[in-house]
């Protein structure tokens, strides 16, 4: 590797020029900034490009002596951040850093063309974003007729959006309903809800809920902000919530929210048909990223570690 590149570890990171190079760079996410990532990574190195012109944090942790790379819960995406004028070719980076690891995963934006990486598999991933550019009317002329159906429902249901919810009771439920699907513990909820705590985060997320005739809480989500996207990261919805179409209403209620103001509302995935299906239905721009699978360890446990 080129001696431009320094590795640095997380606590030797100047923190205002990391943070910096994230902004500036053509396509910012909220998880690569250093409150972000120390708030929910025990242990992460940063690769810097000269005076912070590029930079790509990457989380780790150490087993039976090997430290490997991941991705941590509530971070869809890292990768490689550039500052505006600085074009270092991203197939040179990803084939020394997965040269340096005997095993992990990257989760990185999609590139048109990838080299070759030995030892490696890549997966296409599922994301999707809508443009808020336009007023709400015009957003909603775009969506399926089963999502204008279900708004229906939820307008019959006369229920309310509104943002009088304790950010807690959110991350509750939404670790009820969900943690045995997503192998969620609860140390990384409180991870979570710590890092929602800190300063920095504070003008960084927002909470709404949805209530239903009778005053009972039935969905709500947690959607971070940056000054360009708005992040579907956490949201519920219970039973009845389902019967009344309550998490369509949610989302489509924030969507009008936020309507106008040239954000991106990101959607957070994913993969899963059921899913996949529900976020198509407001009609989104697809915006796939990368999973690479590093496994270099040696033979005898290299296929065990599929």
């Amino acid at each position: 590797m080129n001696n431009e590149w320094q590795i640095i570890p997380a606590h030797a990171i100047d923190v205002h020029k990391w943070n910096a190079c994230i902004s500036q760079s053509n396509r910012p996410l909220i998880y690569a900034y250093t409150f972000y990532l120390n708030a929910l990574c025990p242990q992460w190195i940063g690769l810097i490009l000269n005076n912070y012109e590029a930079v790509m944090p990457v989380p780790i942790k150490k087993k039976w002596s090997i430290t490997y790379c991941y991705l941590p819960v509530f971070i869809q995406q890292l990768g490689l951040f550039q500052k505006n004028h600085t074009t270092y070719p991203v197939d040179a980076i990803l084939q020394w850093v997965t040269s340096q690891f005997k095993y992990g995963d990257l989760y990185i934006p999609f590139y048109q063309s990838l080299p070759n990486l030995p030892n490696c598999s890549v997966q296409v991933r599922d994301n999707f974003i809508l443009d808020l550019k336009n007023e709400y009317t015009s957003i909603a002329a775009g969506y399926s007729g089963d999502l204008k159906r279900n708004l229906s429902k939820a307008n019959h249901h006369h229920l309310v959006y509104h943002n009088k919810v304790n950010v807690q009771t959110i991350l509750n439920q939404f670790y009820q309903a969900y943690h045995r699907a997503m192998h969620l513990q609860k140390a990384n909820l409180n991870a979570f809800a710590t890092l929602l705590l800190q300063k920095e985060m504070q003008l960084h997320f927002f909470a709404r809920a949805v209530n239903d005739v009778k005053g009972n809480l039935i969905a709500g989500g947690i959607f971070l902000k940056d000054d360009y996207r708005i992040y579907n990261i956490v949201n519920f919805t219970n039973n009845t919530g389902r019967k009344h179409s309550a998490n369509h209403f949610l989302l489509d209620q924030c969507i009008h929210e936020f309507a106008g103001t040239g954000m991106v509302f990101d959607f957070e995935g994913s993969s899963q048909k059921g899913i996949q299906a529900f976020y198509k239905n407001f009609h989104p721009t697809p915006e796939p990223y990368l999973h690479i699978h590093i496994n270099q360890l040696p033979v005898p446990i290299r296929y065990l570690k599929q």
